[in-house]
């Protein structure tokens, strides 16, 4: 497709003047003015640089460690330390070492009180995570008007965190659902009109689902409004049989199938899907979440259908950017691996990338002031920071302290020996500008 040559292209352009001279600009991609942006690295001399604490600097995180969705607590924080070994390795934050505290979200009724103890007791000084778009809505009182330090979500994906109002001190750095979404919608317009007619949704039964269907839908009908959209289907997390669900979609007559399902989630719902025959009706399966390497292993290649477009999208895809055009890429894949065993799902590029993202507002607000920036410094050094991540350039735009960067849908193919799980390929690629709303402005209400 020409979505995947094009961006190819591009990768190949942005190889040959290195992540550093990069910027993102709304609605133009990567390649926009990249002679304004200039990159500084700080050195440390041997008797250190003035006004810096002799103390190390800590860093909390919060995710779902234990429980169904533990992996993505895992896998993040095995990226955590791998990006705190590496700035370590070489002199910390101008010369500040890191450490590390964390608390699990899987203790649903202390998420609030556990990263209050982070800050207050335990000496967090900047906090990352969060997987629950519940919980990153509900942080929102606790992080602006009381602890009022810089908080980095890496994961929780709803657009009312960033779209409804700007924080002052809440950012994210991954790729929210409203462009992933979008961009599903503008697909199918582009590669099945009058092939699917009928229109289903099974997602989970909170804000995500809710949402996701919302914008999805909402999209779709206004490009192709001769569809028929059926009632979507929410079903709870942590669901073990989806079998009621499944015969319901194959009544339906639905020919195209949309799905918000996460994690274990998404993994047990597929491979039911399979085994009923779901997908002997069912022409197009797009699920949002299906580019997340742990849900791919758990689903396996014998459980990849023939027949039937498996789509899948995701923050991050290990194999995007291109290893041999964006070596940052391949060597984050190749030390992921080294460290876990495992290939690194979108959490893990996320939170590696959130912890360089405040190494550089850091130092880059220390060239600003000539000595340790306070919690406002830093802040204003985030608001519009470009910094490279494992998917790429990542810009967080000022207006509302979202990242951007690249977003992408894949074909579900079975793994090979190199990729003994099932992957995503013939990658359709559009950059930020092509599906990321106007800053502050959503599909959804808030």
């Amino acid at each position: 497709m020409t979505e995947v040559s094009e961006s190819r292209r591009d990768w190949i352009k942005l190889a040959g003047v290195g992540a550093a001279g990069l910027a993102v600009g709304y609605g133009l991609g990567f390649l926009t003015a990249p002679e304004k942006i200039v990159e500084r690295e700080v050195e440390v001399p041997a008797e250190g640089l003035p006004g810096i604490p002799d103390k190390p600097i800590k860093i909390g995180y919060i995710y779902f460690m234990t429980g169904t969705l533990g992996t993505y607590g895992t896998n993040a924080a095995a990226a955590i330390e791998l990006a705190v070994e590496e700035i370590n390795n070489n002199g910390g934050i101008l010369g500040r070492r890191i450490e590390l505290t964390s608390k699990d979200e899987a203790d649903r009724e202390r998420v609030l009180d556990n990263i209050s103890k982070m800050v207050q007791d335990e000496g967090a000084e900047i906090v990352i995570g969060l997987d629950s778009s519940g919980d990153a809505l509900k942080i929102i009182p606790l992080v602006e008007e009381e602890l009022q330090i810089p908080f980095i979500v890496t994961h929780a994906a709803t657009p009312k965190l960033t779209a409804c109002e700007k924080r002052k001190y809440i950012f994210r750095i991954s790729m929210y659902e409203e462009p992933i979404d979008i961009m599903a919608a503008q697909l199918v317009k582009e590669l099945y009109e009058g092939e699917v007619s009928v229109v289903a949704n099974i997602g989970p039964d909170y804000a995500y689902g809710y949402d996701s269907w919302a914008i999805f839908s909402g999209k779709l009908r206004e490009l192709m409004p001769d569809l028929e959209f059926l009632e979507p289907i929410y079903t709870p997390l942590f669901t073990t049989d989806y079998g009621t669900y499944i015969d319901q979609i194959k009544g339906s007559g639905a020919d195209l199938l949309f799905s918000s399902l996460w994690g274990g989630d998404a993994a047990t719902f597929f491979k039911q899907a399979i085994a009923k025959g779901l997908f002997d009706s069912v022409k197009v399966y797009m699920n949002a979440m299906l580019g997340a390497t742990d849900t791919l292993e758990a689903i396996g290649n014998d459980n990849v259908p023939s027949g039937v477009d498996v789509w899948g999208s995701g923050r991050y895809w290990f194999l995007y950017p291109p290893h041999d055009v964006y070596p940052l890429n391949r060597k984050f894949v190749e030390d992921f691996r080294s460290k876990t065993g495992g290939y690194p799902p979108y959490v893990a590029a996320t939170s590696y990338t959130a912890i360089y993202a405040i190494k550089k507002a850091i130092e880059t607000a220390y060239l600003m002031k000539g000595s340790w920036p306070d919690v406002d410094d830093i802040v204003s050094a985030l608001e519009g920071l470009t910094v490279p991540g494992p998917m790429g350039p990542v810009y967080i735009r000022p207006e509302d302290h979202q990242g951007l960067y690249d977003v992408f849908w894949g074909r579900l193919k079975k793994g090979s020996p190199t990729y003994p799980i099932p992957i995503l390929d013939d990658l359709v690629v559009y950059p930020p500008g092509k599906v990321v709303p106007e800053p502050l402005t959503t599909m959804v209400s808030c």
